[in-house]
């Protein structure tokens, strides 16, 4: 056979469903048919979870040959047809492939073609760019061939072959939800469109109106707004059947007068701060955040699709796109607001985007809901839900920042880091780029000889951090150097020269589904781009965030909460007993490790004796710390000495003696893998279930192991933390949060409230930390340790030289805390 031979349609003109593919493969070439590779096969099962038989299908490709010069295992279509410009280009045989697709397909009865990828999309509507990724699930008219329906849909190849990483295995989901909507599609050839009118360019009598009418009857409403140079360029709003979008500005002038847009935003704030109507949205933590910092708009009563979408089905995208076209049938049309905002299109397609966006949230959060209903997570989502408003405050109040210290620092680290990269000049003998990877490359690997290091996955040469340090620890120096540059590097530009607000403070914005499987939060720069992660600051930068003037700044962290999960979870009964005793639990692992006693251990780790593992460098207690950490969570040997830089044989040593300590860790992966056997599903301490779609095997087992402890630990630290302290504010109103790192809050109470009142509201917290947490018959608690300080530092802080200002909790805390505040205020 030739590259040349072709592969012929198959399947009955009657199917109602015809499938098309790009070009056929080796394996097509060969047996004749489309669709009978290891991507047929996948496509096969999917028709068959979906409720359509292959041979009920017409099913052929765009191009009828191999492409040529193309390797067994993938196609390069480019040949045929280059869809990656702006502007198409396509060859003479393209197009006679084309009409004789348009021919073939027209003598079809398919109501409803499904194009498996981006080549087919095109030859199919003429959408360009396709983007398949983004408009799979949409529905759109045919131009090939009048009157008949387009379903986009990933090919199932892609599922399987993507570069070195191979395909997104959780991909064929989408693919099973689209097939699905084919089958629906294929009962008549009639597009189906959205219910809801989208009313655009309205007067102020007809935006008063309607406004008035969701005022006076609305339970529930929808809304989303849209941003330009941070002002509020349109707001829009869904009730019913009916959006509208309200815009602020068209053709760069106001369009209303000053005295109907005032009008206008009062009855906006009226509708978003009333208690009584729901508002639904998508990341409302943005919307909210941003009309109160521009308009003192406090927006109540939500209910939030991103939330939802995360907590739903942690594994998929939860983008207001993905939840679309899983949930509507709106064909996708984010890029008509990307036009608009790159590249100055249409106002009115810009504004007829921003009420789409308002109607498909009020028509897919019902559809979120009843699956989170069945999935038994609803308790989870209000928890999750009820921080945004959380959230939204800490964003605001932000910390009060020691700017003259942050720009000498700054001044300092910059001339250390000039002086460092003179001394890599005169050690390299010529002047050379610490970030240019390919001048440290030629230096280490060519001039100086060594070895290269091939970075995982891709299989390129690297001079990454990682690599850097095995050139250091083989006694170049150099390399040495260039770890310290750019430490410093990155603790100037990311820190110390941070972008912060007018007012001198530091802010964050947060993410309620930075991590949704786990409920952790993550943060971000804000969204005006000023400051930073907040969760993530090295100690070097802390010392700057201060407590207000005339407060005191808190943290209360809960005490090696994972590892006491795990313990009492598994069940681990070593653990547990060292936890009953007050027995210092990394201590006891380097112990059981190192054959040493647990006070052996905690003596050489308090005089700084290091042990003889990997460099000799780190304390058996080290070593006790790091496995429990990431052996409870079945790191495995090679991958513990690659993170932590240490022989196979040390890390080998180090796995093996701790499972023999521990059997019980063991026991509680087994178990999560049984669970998972059963329907995919775990479910933590408090009732949140975790659905896990991704590829069976060791990487989905590992995330499971670390499901419990991690999520656990987070839904404590914010339902019994930051919500008990926010809604309570009879009991706390003079506690203002300022931050949560994972499994701690920060929080400031000012001196004027008294040290009776800080005493009382701290136990007050410690005792809703403290709730008992039961795990098949089994109750314990996670002890809550108390820092007090003038910084972040102070609170934060727990290293040899730290200024760690830890409380013992005692039964006269107020004069423990007096006289705790009086040493911190006499450190200068």
């Amino acid at each position: 056979m030739t590259q040349q031979t072709r592969v012929p349609p198959e399947g009955s003109r009657e199917s109602k469903i015809a499938l098309i593919g790009e070009a056929p493969g080796a394996r097509e070439i060969r047996e004749g048919r489309p669709f009978v590779g290891p991507a047929g096969r996948l496509l096969n099962r999917l028709l068959n979870n979906a409720g359509i038989l292959r041979h009920d299908c017409y099913i052929t490709n765009v191009v009828k040959v191999k492409p040529p010069n193309t390797s067994q295992k993938s196609n390069d279509i480019s040949h045929y047809i280059n869809l990656s410009k702006k502007v198409p280009t396509v060859t003479d045989e393209y197009e006679a492939f084309e009409a004789e697709l348009r021919d073939e397909l027209a003598s079809t009865s398919a109501n409803v073609f499904v194009a498996f990828g981006n080549v087919p999309l095109y030859a199919l509507t003429k959408i360009h760019p396709p983007k398949i990724t983004k408009r799979r699930g949409s529905v759109y008219e045919c131009s090939l061939v009048p009157n008949r329906k387009v379903v986009a849909c990933i090919h199932p190849a892609a599922c399987i072959h993507m570069g070195r990483q191979g395909g997104m295995y959780i991909w064929q989901y989408f693919i099973l939800h689209d097939l699905k909507r084919a089958l629906e599609e294929s009962k008549d050839s009639a597009i189906t469109k959205s219910d809801f009118g989208c009313f655009i360019e309205p007067t102020f009598e007809e935006c008063t109106s309607f406004l008035e009418r969701v005022l006076v009857e609305a339970e529930e409403v929808a809304y989303d707004i849209e941003v330009i140079n941070l002002e509020v360029s349109c707001i829009s709003f869904a009730y019913l059947k009916e959006a509208i979008s309200i815009p602020f500005t068209q053709q760069g002038q106001p369009y209303f007068t000053p005295d109907q847009e005032a009008e206008v935003w009062t009855m906006i704030a009226r509708i978003l701060e009333a208690p009584s109507i729901i508002k639904v949205g998508q990341n409302l933590t943005f919307d909210m955040q941003f009309l109160f910092r521009k308009y003192g708009i406090r927006t109540t009563n939500i209910d939030d699709t991103m939330i939802a979408q995360g907590i739903l089905v942690p594994d998929f995208p939860k983008g207001l796109d993905f939840i679309t076209s899983i949930y509507t049938n709106e064909p996708y049309y984010k890029d008509d607001g990307k036009m608009y905002l790159k590249y100055g299109g249409r106002e009115d397609d810009f504004w007829l985007y921003n009420a789409k966006d308002s109607a498909v949230c009020l028509e897919a959060f019902p559809k979120q809901m009843s699956e989170i209903a069945s999935l038994g997570n609803e308790e989870t989502y209000e928890a999750q839900k009820k921080l945004v408003p959380i959230l939204v405050y800490m964003s605001e109040r932000g910390f009060r920042m020691d700017i003259e210290g942050l720009r000498a620092e700054s001044a300092r680290t910059g001339d250390r880091i000039s002086e460092l990269s003179e001394r890599l000049n005169k050690m390299c003998g010529y002047d050379i780029n610490p970030n240019s990877p390919k001048q440290l490359a030629e230096y280490f690997y060519e001039h100086r000889g060594y070895k290269p290091y091939i970075k995982r996955g891709t299989g390129s040469v690297t001079t990454d951090e990682d690599a850097l340090k095995r050139l250091a620890r083989k006694g170049a120096p150099e390399a040495s150097i260039l770890l310290e540059i750019r430490r410093l590097t990155k603790l100037k530009g990311t820190y110390l020269d941070v972008a912060l607000d007018e007012d001198g403070r530091l802010r964050c914005s947060f993410n309620p589904v930075g991590a949704a499987d786990s409920g952790r939060l993550s943060s971000s720069k804000t969204i005006w781009g000023t400051g930073m992660n907040m969760q993530n600051d090295p100690p070097a930068f802390r010392k700057f965030m201060l407590a207000d003037e005339g407060y005191v700044l808190y943290s209360m962290d809960l005490g090696q909460a994972e590892n006491r999960v795990v313990a009492f979870v598994a069940p681990e009964y070593k653990m547990i007993e060292a936890f009953g005793s007050n027995q210092d639990v990394h201590s006891l692992t380097a112990s059981l490790i190192s054959g040493l006693s647990p006070e052996e251990v905690r003596r050489q780790y308090e005089e700084g004796d290091t042990c003889p593992i990997g460099q000799g460098v780190y304390t058996w207690r080290f070593w006790g710390k790091k496995a429990n950490h990431g052996l409870n969570y079945g790191l495995g040997y090679k991958t513990f000495a690659f993170y932590y830089e240490i022989p196979e044989r040390d890390a080998k040593f180090i796995v093996t003696r701790y499972h023999q300590a521990y059997p019980g860790v063991r026991d509680y992966h087994r178990w999560v893998e049984d669970e998972l056997r059963k329907d995919r599903t775990v479910t933590n301490i408090f009732g949140r279930r975790r659905k896990f779609m991704d590829r069976w095997g060791d990487a989905l087992f590992k995330e499971a192991y670390s499901f419990i402890p991690q999520s656990t630990v987070a839904d404590k630290i914010n339902r019994q933390g930051l919500i008990e302290v926010y809604y309570d504010q009879g009991k706390y109103q003079h506690v203002e949060i300022l931050n949560q790192v994972h499994d701690s809050i920060v929080f400031q109470i000012p001196l004027s409230a008294g040290w009776d009142y800080h005493a009382k509201v701290l136990l007050s917290i410690k005792e809703s930390l403290e709730a008992p947490l039961s795990w098949r018959g089994r109750e314990f608690i996670i002890p809550t340790n108390l820092f007090i300080g003038k910084n972040f530092l102070d609170v934060k802080e727990k290293e040899p030289g730290g200024k760690m200002m830890e409380v013992k909790w005692t039964s006269n805390l107020s004069q423990a805390l007096q006289e705790m505040w009086r040493k911190i205020s006499s450190i200068k």
